[in-house]
């Protein structure tokens, strides 16, 4: 099971955000498709941040109690780009779950974009997908299925 390539189990549609979109889109995005990261792309759909739940809320906390001292300044107007992280931790089509698994733990993360060098720009990271914590799960709960049903009734 550690031997299975990423690319099958990741999410290939991935929801994505700009950096010039508002914290407040970000928000309502995490909202209405239920994901707690969104990558951040630029114009060419190269990977060039990430932002995640917590990110929103500390900026939506920081934006309260700003404009609790200065009624001019709101959450809303803080842009992507100015609460992502710039330093993306990613992983290749062909990495393993086993090194998925090592990734999220040694960084302490829930989920990493799935990366591929972008057909037109080879420097540049082009999303492919991403993965999740949950779909490890999904992984091991379906083989345990499996073998559940290889078993037969009163296993």
């Amino acid at each position: 099971m550690h031997r299975v390539p990423v690319r099958q189990i990741m999410t290939a549609n991935v929801v994505t955000i700009g950096p010039d979109q508002l914290v407040a889109d970000a928000a309502q995005l995490m909202e209405e498709f239920n994901v707690r990261r969104l990558p951040v792309l630029d114009d060419n759909d190269c990977l060039i941040g990430i932002v995640t739940d917590s990110d929103v809320r500390e900026a939506e906390t920081a934006g309260s109690v700003l404009s609790s001292y200065d009624p001019g300044i709101e959450a809303e107007w803080l842009t992507v780009a100015d609460i992502m992280t710039p330093d993306v931790i990613t992983v290749d089509l062909d990495a393993t779950v086993g090194q998925l698994a090592v990734i999220l733990t040694d960084n302490k993360i829930g989920g990493v974009p799935v990366v591929e060098p972008h057909p037109e720009y080879p420097k540049q990271r082009h999303l492919a997908g991403i993965v999740t914590e949950t779909d490890i799960f999904a992984l091991i709960a379906e083989a345990w299925r499996k073998e559940m049903e290889e078993a037969g009734p009163g296993v």
